[in-house]
């Protein structure tokens, strides 16, 4: 037994260090590394010289980051920037022609999806993958937002600083700073209230809206801020 547990030591030990000396090659692939930044093996960057991590950025494993330069007869000019202290999730794939701009301290959770491009379907007289791409505008996420699990975003679109965009929703408009989306598509559900200093609900255009609150100590309805 003794001898099988200093293999099984050994092999994580060496799974360890291999994975590190992997994940350090990875940073080479990039136009630009900001100090303390991390990747984690396995990750598959392609376009790698279109991709600027800021410092202390971490991406998790799995995933594809993507700077497309080229689609058949199309040609582009990409950049990914990732800002400081931002954190990538597992299997997440992040994919630019133009430009997809990620802020500071931002956290994206697994398996989320931002593309500024789609393929072009219309032309049924081929398949789509031999359509062109559409190239749909800048995405950017504004600092120390939060994208939730599955989430799908398409360009063009701007999230705003501490912004939520909630699990499973498909965002395909922009959202202002301070503002909750949720749903397919997401709409804003929410937004800080800076005179009242409290996160208001809101209607699907965004403005505030009033609930009627019960008060138990006069036992009536009285009007309130959601």
């Amino acid at each position: 037994m003794a001898i099988f547990n200093i293999l099984g030591k050994t092999f994580l030990l060496f799974h360890s260090v291999f994975n590190r000396i992997r994940s350090a090659a990875l940073l080479t692939k990039f136009k630009s590394v900001g100090p303390g930044s991390r990747v984690e093996w396995p990750l598959k960057v392609s376009g790698g010289k279109y991709i600027t991590l800021g410092e202390n950025v971490y991406i998790a494993w799995n995933g594809w980051l993507f700077g497309n330069n080229h689609y058949g007869d199309q040609h582009f000019t990409p950049e990914i920037l990732i800002g400081d202290a931002t954190y990538v999730g597992n299997a997440c794939h992040i994919v630019a022609c133009n430009r997809v701009e990620i802020g500071k301290g931002v956290l994206i959770a697994d398996r989320c999806y931002l593309s500024d491009n789609l393929h072009d379907y219309r032309n049924i007289d081929c398949a789509i993958r031999d359509n062109e791409l559409l190239v749909l505008g800048e995405i950017n996420i504004g600092d120390d937002s939060w994208i939730g699990e599955n989430v799908c975003i398409y360009g063009p679109v701007t999230v705003g600083k501490h912004c939520v965009v909630g699990a499973n929703s498909v965002l395909t408009k922009s959202i202002p700073d301070y503002s909750v989306a949720v749903g397919t598509p997401a709409r804003v559900v929410k937004r800080y209230d800076f005179m009242t200093q409290r996160w208001r609900k809101t209607d699907e255009n965004g403005n505030f809206i009033q609930e009627q609150l019960y008060s138990r100590a006069f036992g009536k309805e009285m009007s309130g801020d959601a």
